[in-house]
Parts: C-alpha cells; structure tokens; sequence
C-alpha cells in the first residue's frame, strides 16, 4: 500500500447500481462485475493485513473462502464490508494456528489507536460479525484449498505452468468459485488454462480426474471474465487474446451505460494483489 494513500479497500463502488452479468455457459457460474469489485477490495485488505503480520499466504486464501461463504448466505449491503473482511482474517489466522490479537487487525486496518475508545467500538462490531460468521459457516472452520491439488499436477522444473496457475488461484478470490465448485474442480480449471496457454496441455490431460466438461468450461469462463474485469494478463498470447477479446465484449456492453469501469492497477500484470477498481 502506497504510503499517504487512501488503504486500496476505501474505494468506491461504481456509482451505477446496475449489475453486469458475465458469461458463462454454466447459471451457477454468473458473477456481476461488482461483485469482483467488492471482493478485490476486501482481498486487497485481506493481503495488507496478512503481509503486515507477516503471516502465511494461507491465512488470505482461508479468509477469502469465509468471505465468499458469508455472502453466499448474506446480503453484503447489510453489513460494514470492511468489518467483514478484518472479522474473516482475525478468524482465519486463528484457524491457521497464528497468535494474532484482535487489536492489531483493528489498529492496521482502521488506523486508530489500539487503547482509544474508537478501538474500542469496533472491537465490539468485529466480534459480534465474527459470532455471525461462525454461525454461517457452521462452525466448519477447516478449507481444503485448490492449491494444493495444483502442486500434485504441475511437476517440478515446469515453472512457467507453476507460475500461472498459482497466479490465477490468487485471482480466483475475486470470484465465488471456491463456494460453487470443488477445489478439485478449481485447481484442475486452472490447471488447464495455464497448460493450454504454455502449449503444453497434451502433457497434463491424462491427471486430470474431474470429468465434467462444462463444469470445467464454466470455471475457466469465469476467470477470464475475472481477468478482463480486473484488466490483467498473463504473458501466454493464447489466454491474452481470449482476455482481449472479452475486454471488447464488455466494453461493448458497457457503451450504452453512464459509468465505465477502469483499474488503477493497468494491463501488463498479474500479481499478487488484485487491482481494486475505480470510476471516471
């Protein structure tokens, strides 16, 4: 986070209430752009906490898995979103056998003295969305994540393969898959679209053990979607023209509408960090 700048989860949304449904040949599969706007930011806060704590990669992948979970269940407009989002990761680093207190999630991510009263008050608000959200989830608090599966697929010394699909099972945060497929589903989706897109997909069929082709189609729909939305690319000319090609589709649909999204994060990569979105 750049320093003197606004946290990148202050954001706001799009001032257009309307939602822009994606495609994808899957109904269960839909995501409307603001949806991946919301949930980049509350990534975006997730990953500021964990690397101030200097906690575990895991930490940010549970958290974003009891996010999507609770607004599965929940209607997010009746809820303080960034309240959420420090109730998931004071959680999650419980979960992953991390000592972190409670104050130093409230004091990184409201920037306000641990001992004020101000402190105090959110204190209160925290612990009772983190009630709420064990109850959502129904005190099931362990996560099988995709990544695992994905080091069982990818071999050692295929790096470029490796890169990109650890690189898209970060990016699938911004998107609900972990709570509509299985992390089989998922880590073999992404999977795929990495190999495809390094030519080396001949090579890494015969692992695959998820036999739905259309529930796999529809995973790799939504991260392209997820990808044109949050404007990235992944240097394999194969999965950058699928990308461009849904950028275009989109900005034709937006054309007809007042507000155009933008990210402040630019085109050229694909890092750890999802791009949090603005407006003109």
């Amino acid at each position: 986070m750049e320093a003197g700048g606004p946290p990148l989860w202050s954001s706001p949304l799009c001032s257009s209430p309307t939602t822009v449904v994606v495609s994808s040949p899957n109904s269960l599969l839909h995501v409307g752009k603001a949806y991946y706007r919301i949930a980049a930011k509350a990534y975006n806060m997730t990953r500021y906490v964990v690397e101030s704590l200097k906690l575990d990669e895991t930490v940010v992948a549970t958290s974003m898995v009891y996010w999507h979970t609770f607004l599965s269940h929940h209607e997010l407009k009746k809820f303080d979103e960034i309240v959420l989002s420090a109730s998931c990761v004071f959680l999650a680093s419980k979960v992953e056998h991390y000592k972190v207190r409670l104050n130093q999630v409230i004091s990184l991510v409201f920037e306000v003295d641990e001992k004020s009263e101000e402190a105090e008050g959110w204190r209160r608000m925290l612990l009772e969305m983190e009630l709420l959200l064990c109850h959502t989830l129904g005190f099931n608090f362990q996560v099988i994540h995709p990544i695992k599966r994905i080091l069982e697929l990818v071999p050692e010394g295929h790096t470029k393969v490796s890169e990109c699909a650890h690189r898209l099972f970060l990016l699938s945060f911004v998107t609900p898959l972990c709570t509509k497929a299985s992390p089989d589903e998922v880590a073999e989706a992404l999977v795929y679209i990495a190999a495809d897109g390094a030519g080396q997909l001949e090579a890494y069929s015969a692992g695959f053990t998820c036999t739905s082709v259309d529930r796999r189609d529809g995973i790799i729909n939504v991260m392209i979607d997820a990808l044109a939305v949050m404007r990235k690319n992944t240097g394999m000319a194969k999965i950058d023209n699928m990308i461009t090609a849904r950028r275009k589709r989109m900005r034709e649909q937006d054309s007809s509408r007042p507000s155009v999204t933008h990210s402040s994060g630019g085109t050229g990569s694909l890092d750890a960090t999802p791009s949090v979105m603005t407006t003109d």
